[in-house]
């Protein structure tokens, strides 16, 4: 019977796909549910381009993105529609990572919020493709562009949140508990945008003061003789704004990594996690069919090495939040020797009758932005305090989860 090419395929929410291929994209090994799924036989599959199963109707720029990720030996993840050999097709989430000769490629059935968004992103996306004529390059940057709209700073925060989403939707499609760290990693990476939130109003609230200090000067100087020592209080002020804003760049920069540490350090963990359930189906699978045996080293390895780089990167949050608490106390620091000078400000502005209006309201200005800045800042600890208690646990579930394993 026909085909029609709007048919999907079907699968279940418990089936895993596993393949490999070498360096060049050649298939070199898989699994049942790929073979069965994709509807070629192995002779069809085996030393042919994982391409055979690619669907007209992916952008370029999402295999664009896939190659340059692995190409620099990193993992990476994306939404893929797949054609079989009869025409219908079949939606995954893909983990490829990279092994030593090649690729290891891990999917799962997507049911998530995000899927939904993603499939409308791809048609949209591929029918400028097809209109503009566009590049895979040129693709790829559209597609970042998107990202950046729909809230992802970076694509790896948007392969974070879409493996996690897919998990998470998933073990309720299978009527399971969800591993406990997914959502302790979610809440880290709340605590986490915060920083970034925070980080970016005690910058935006230091730009004003630089243009209030600058206006504290010219008021200085209006008073002539009688304004000497303001005019010492605005050039000190101005002193350790200049200080300051040396600094907002690097403890920007911090928060930023904090974040992009803590993405890691979630699509890294449930990789591992994926790959242990695949390796698990995989182990059964051989053992019933007495076929691809010699995969499951493979399998294991690569599942043991993103366990150890799941840890390192829970390690690593941990030193980047410690990075980013130091640059915080430089700006508290900073920011008191800023707030002494104001207050000496108000002292020469009541001991001097003579300075005016202007002065004082320019003081009293300083003031509500010292206010913002000394509350961002202790938001800021807050927010420090709950990353570090979720990162750790986060480590002791992660090791306690290994010593079991082991």
């Amino acid at each position: 019977m026909a085909t029609s090419p709007t048919e999907e395929m079907p699968f279940q929410f418990d089936e895993l796909f596993f393949s490999r291929t070498d360096t060049a994209g050649i298939i070199r090994s898989g699994n049942s549910v790929f073979q069965r799924v994709s509807g070629f036989d192995w002779d069809e599959l085996i030393g042919k381009p994982h391409k055979v199963v690619r669907h007209p109707d992916m952008p370029r720029a999402v295999f664009y993105t896939l190659w340059d990720f692995i190409k620099r030996g990193e993992p990476v993840g994306a939404y893929v529609k797949n054609r079989t050999k009869d025409g219908r097709h079949y939606w995954v989430f893909a983990v490829v990572t990279p092994i030593d000769g090649g690729y290891l490629s891990v999917r799962l059935k997507p049911s998530s919020e995000l899927f939904g968004v993603i499939q409308q992103e791809y048609e949209a996306l591929r029918a400028k493709e097809l209109a503009q004529d566009l590049s895979a390059a040129e693709s790829a940057r559209l597609i970042y562009a998107r990202l950046k709209e729909l809230g992802y700073g970076s694509y790896q925060a948007f392969m974070a949140d879409a493996i996690s989403c897919e998990l998470l939707a998933r073990d309720v499609q299978l009527a399971r508990m969800s591993d406990r760290r997914i959502p302790v990693f979610k809440d880290v990476l709340g605590y986490s945008q915060g920083l970034l939130g925070q980080a970016a109003t005690v910058a935006a609230s230091y730009g004003k003061n630089e243009r209030v200090s600058l206006n504290f000067q010219v008021q200085a100087a209006k008073l002539g003789d009688a304004g000497v020592v303001t005019g010492q209080i605005s050039k000190n002020y101005d002193l350790i704004c200049s200080q300051i804003n040396a600094s907002l760049a690097k403890f920007a920069t911090a928060a930023e990594d904090v974040l992009g540490t803590v993405q890691s350090g979630l699509f890294l963990t449930c990789t591992a996690l994926i790959q242990r359930e695949v390796l698990d189906l995989f182990r059964r699978e051989a053992a019933l069919a007495d076929s691809h045996g010699d995969e499951i080293p493979k399998l294991e390895s690569q599942m043991l090495a993103y366990q150890d780089r799941a840890i390192e990167g829970l390690s690593s949050i941990t030193d980047q939040a410690l990075v980013f608490r130091r640059k915080c106390d430089d700006m508290k620091r900073m920011a008191g020797a800023l707030e002494v000078t104001r207050i000496m400000g108000m002292v020469e502005c009541a001991r001097q009758k003579s300075v005016g209006e202007n002065l004082t309201e320019l003081l009293t200005e300083l003031e509500a932005l010292q206010d913002t800045v000394s509350g961002g800042l202790q938001q800021i600890d807050r927010l420090n305090q709950r990353i570090a208690y979720g990162t750790e646990s986060l480590l002791s579930q992660s090791r306690w989860l290994l010593s079991r394993a082991a």
